[in-house]
């Protein structure tokens, strides 16, 4: 693909909703290169410019030639600061416009967005991003501006046409959906459950009410295990994407919270809950079921979700640099 001169290409901030169908028309542009199949849908961008998370701040910075092709764009969330400021940036570049330094002034414009953010707020920062560990040319990327890679994630798959054993809960213990009214205990247990896991940032009750609130949050897919003395003792969250199954004609559902609270494991729940969480997406006619592991998970993850006929699918590649 031949790269183009950039000629009077100037950036600007995006304005929101005028500039989503050109962001979203962008994003698939790339991805039609890329084959990474992520870039979101006009529907998706507007949900979550419409509702936020509650802490920290997105913004995003569009790159225009002259005659107003979008052909850069970069994504940067940063986090409200603690004890060091820390921020997500994305960066994407136009097919055609690739190779000619437009990647490295995106970086730049973004690494000095945090650097001004963290002196403002006197912290130290760090830098995060992420790609498929074959997408040789976003790692080439960050790779050549000094960031490293510092955790390995896996998408799993499983096909629901195969028999799925059924859950074995431990005596006494119950699945039920859980209730908006029960968001409190549903954050101490999480936090209780995660707390030992890679880069763990305690989830707020802020955090679970925007979750319950978001357009596409469905509480069919939202179970927790009660132990007999009624304490919520794990949990199974499922979601399914109907928009973007349809869009490309595949029945597809994600297991994307599983956990056990401290206390309550190595009694099989874990185990009983992704069962159910799989039972509830065949039942809501996917053919597959995706999750995410963190490949150095401290709970053997992995092995749990192998045990039960999941099969590694992609690897993603957590980046980060220090500024």
């Amino acid at each position: 693909m031949t790269n183009q001169q950039l000629v009077s290409v100037q950036s600007r901030p995006s304005t929101g909703h005028p500039d989503l169908p050109a962001i979203a028309a962008f994003y698939k542009i790339c991805d039609q290169v890329d084959q990474l199949d992520n870039a979101p849908s006009l529907a998706n961008l507007q949900r979550r410019l419409d509702h936020p998370p509650p802490d920290g701040s997105h913004q995003r910075q569009l790159w225009e030639t002259a005659e107003g092709q979008l052909v850069g764009l970069v994504s940067l969330w940063i986090e409200d600061p603690t004890d060091v400021l820390e921020a997500w940036v994305g960066v994407f570049v136009h097919p055609d416009f690739r190779g000619d330094g437009l990647e490295t002034e995106l970086l730049s414009w973004a690494e000095q967005c945090v650097r001004a953010r963290a002196a403002e707020a006197q912290r130290p920062a760090q830098v995060y991003a992420g790609t498929r560990s074959d997408a040789a040319y976003f790692r080439d990327i960050y790779e050549t501006h000094g960031y490293g890679i510092v955790r390995q994630f896996h998408d799993m798959t499983r096909s629901l046409s195969e028999p799925i054993p059924a859950p074995q809960f431990p005596e006494g213990f119950t699945p039920r959906l859980t209730t908006a009214a029960e968001a409190e205990a549903w954050v101490a247990m999480f936090n209780e459950s995660f707390v030992d896991h890679w880069h763990f940032t305690p989830l707020t009750l802020r955090d679970r009410q925007h979750r319950l609130n978001y357009p596409t949050y469905q509480r069919e897919l939202d179970w927790i295990a009660i132990a007999p003395d009624g304490t919520l003792a794990g949990f199974c969250g499922g979601h399914i994407d109907h928009e973007e199954n349809a869009r490309k004609q595949r029945r597809e559902g994600w297991i994307n919270l599983l956990g056990t609270r401290r206390g309550y494991r190595r009694l099989g729940l874990a185990r009983a809950m992704l069962l159910h969480g799989l039972h509830q997406l065949q039942s809501a006619g996917m053919d597959t079921a995706q999750l995410g592991v963190d490949s150095e998970n401290p709970n053997q993850a992995k092995a749990l979700y192998e045990s039960v006929g999941f099969q590694v699918k992609e690897t993603h590649l957590s980046y980060c640099k220090d500024l």
